[in-house]
């Protein structure tokens, strides 16, 4: 009887202090991790880390705003652009959220560039193959967006509106 009164308590002990260990360990990681995505957001906020191009672009989204997946090159010569790519992926829902972007040479767009600029421009809109399409244009004109994103909920709008920003803003200055 002593024995297995021992032995229970021992067991008792060990399975509580395998607890704490993993409270503590958990909070450590948690802790870590909070600081190297702080850090990591410090050093991702600034868009003069990366060129100004498309994979400039795709960079700092992914850094920034959690754009994730392979992109998919897309037909760009439909709107004029010199080269386009979309993502599709979850964010905080189920393969929820499309994203395309198109990179434009602004010193030689051709009339379908044109059109599509100023259509954006005027109604944040254009239309391609007969739909209409909406669509944001960066600060620097040199960007196209088209974001859709299935979940209307309050935080899947924030990430919406939080993309749209790091987008327009994406080399305004330069």
């Amino acid at each position: 009887m002593k024995k297995l009164w021992i032995i229970s308590v021992a067991a008792l002990l060990a399975v509580s202090l395998t607890a704490c260990g993993t409270d503590l360990s958990a909070s450590r990681n948690a802790s870590a991790s909070s600081q190297t995505s702080q850090a990591q957001s410090a050093a991702s906020a600034d868009d003069s880390a990366v060129e100004d191009n498309l994979a400039g672009l795709q960079k700092y989204l992914t850094a920034n705003a959690s754009v994730a997946g392979t992109p998919e090159e897309m037909r760009s010569d439909m709107i004029g652009a010199k080269a386009g790519v979309r993502y599709k992926y979850d964010y905080n829902g189920k393969n929820n959220v499309t994203l395309e972007l198109y990179e434009f040479d602004t010193k030689n767009l051709n009339d379908t560039a044109k059109k599509v600029i100023s259509d954006v421009k005027s109604t944040g809109k254009f239309t391609v193959i007969g739909q209409q399409v909406n669509a944001v244009l960066s600060n620097s004109g040199k960007y196209l967006m088209i974001y859709n994103n299935s979940l209307t909920d309050d935080a899947n709008k924030a990430y919406g509106e939080k993309i749209k920003k790091l987008f327009t803003e994406f080399k305004a200055n330069g």
